[in-house]
């Protein structure tokens, strides 16, 4: 079975309008949804870094550049150039990890999209791609080991958007803007309304994320401390993605709270 995720039962009564700021309107979005937390990177809230997790796509941002990996030879740790980015897996990389599809035991694990019919549902193929429950359908996805790997996009960007599978508290995301933004798996969980418990690999512990920053970054650094970080759906643009709860959410949240948002005070990678 194959469908959009919007294609089920009509949207939630907690919805937060497209146009809605997640820099400037935090106040309305707790009002909104319930659970926030929230961590300034300095006295102002419009710039704030934030990080908003839910079990539902955001919506695409300004100019999007969508990460393809339709067609990479899977297993391969040869540099890919894609349109708008690079992606590079730091050597030396763990085999067998990279570009991967579907599951392989104390490897990697399908990131989890959505539910239908009590099954969990994964992405056929990059951002904004079709669902399915057939995990023998399910799209190409990049999953860490205990390796590295950087994406590189050509021109500056303010958001990064993922869908970050089994979620580990130390799977970690580095942003090159001002400060080495990065974003850790226990943040994630923190954001994550209903997460179901660390490095689970069913419905409710994978999420959406979106990361706003306050300053551009050109480079994202995937890394991790246990095997894997798994991710899939990658996109990044120069406005905020934007997010628009659908009924998965409830069903993969376990609660009526689909989303969550946290703000980070600047933190400098120790790399």
């Amino acid at each position: 079975m194959i469908r959009h995720l919007a294609d089920s039962n009509p949207r939630l009564a907690i919805e937060i309008p497209k146009t809605l700021s997640l820099r400037t309107n935090l106040a309305r979005i707790a009002v909104c949804v319930g659970t926030v937390l929230l961590i300034t990177a300095g006295a102002s809230i419009a710039k704030a870094d934030t990080i908003a997790a839910s079990l539902y796509t955001p919506s695409l941002g300004s100019n999007p550049v969508v990460i393809d990996l339709f067609g990479i030879t899977l297993g391969s740790t040869a540099e890919i150039f894609g349109s708008g980015y690079t992606i590079q897996f730091v050597s030396p990389f763990p085999s067998g990890q990279g570009v991967v599809q579907g599951a392989s035991s104390g490897q990697y694990a399908v990131p989890v999209a959505g539910v239908s019919g009590g099954q969990p549902e994964y992405l056929t193929g990059d951002y904004g791609s079709l669902l399915t429950t057939n995990i023998a359908d399910s799209g190409d996805y990049f999953s860490t080991g205990l390796g590295s790997i950087i994406i590189t996009f050509t021109t500056p960007q303010y958001s990064f958007a993922l869908l970050w599978g089994s979620i580990d508290t130390s799977n970690s995301l580095t942003f090159n803007d001002v400060g080495s933004f990065q974003v850790t798996g226990s943040e994630v969980q923190a954001a994550a309304a209903g997460f179901v418990g660390n490095g689970y690999q069913g419905p409710g512990g994978s999420a959406y994320v979106a990361v706003d920053t306050s300053t551009p970054f050109t480079t994202v650094t995937a890394t991790s401390g246990v095997v894997s970080f798994e991710f899939a759906g990658v996109a990044g643009s120069n406005l905020p993605f934007t997010s628009a709860p659908e009924p998965a959410s409830i069903y993969l949240c376990g609660i009526a709270v689909g989303i969550g948002i946290i703000g980070l005070r600047r933190k400098v990678s120790s790399k």
